[in-house]
């Protein structure tokens, strides 16, 4: 038997300025509903399934189990600074500088800076 990854959930205040966000973010991809309550599913354009809820709480997300979404880009700087995000913290890599920001819904990211 094969078992394969199916989806990650995020829950949001605004569905689909959050499938606006991931198309933004993963540059394409796919946002449909998927049920009555508004529940959508985005599939990036290599195939990435991330359910999108909305969320029933107030809490801002927090740093325990899954979380912190990380990407590979380049000019990784330059993209989140583009998308109107502050950058909250630099760290350098082997690979090269890692930038963290935090997305309009609480949601803490990182992407890695790819030079080629």
């Amino acid at each position: 038997m094969s078992v394969l990854f199916d989806h990650i959930e995020v829950h949001v205040d605004d569905i689909q300025e959050y499938g606006r966000f991931l198309r933004t973010i993963f540059e394409g991809g796919a946002f449909e509903v998927i049920s009555s309550s508004g529940t959508s599913m985005f599939t990036s354009p290599q195939g990435l399934h991330i359910e999108v809820k909305k969320k029933r709480t107030t809490d801002k997300p927090l740093a325990s189990g899954f979380c912190n979404p990380c990407l590979r880009r380049p000019q990784a700087k330059e993209f989140i600074t583009h998308l109107g995000f502050p950058i909250e913290k630099e760290l350098d890599s082997p690979t090269g500088k890692v930038y963290f920001f935090v997305d309009h819904e609480g949601v803490l990211w990182h992407i890695k800076n790819v030079t080629s």
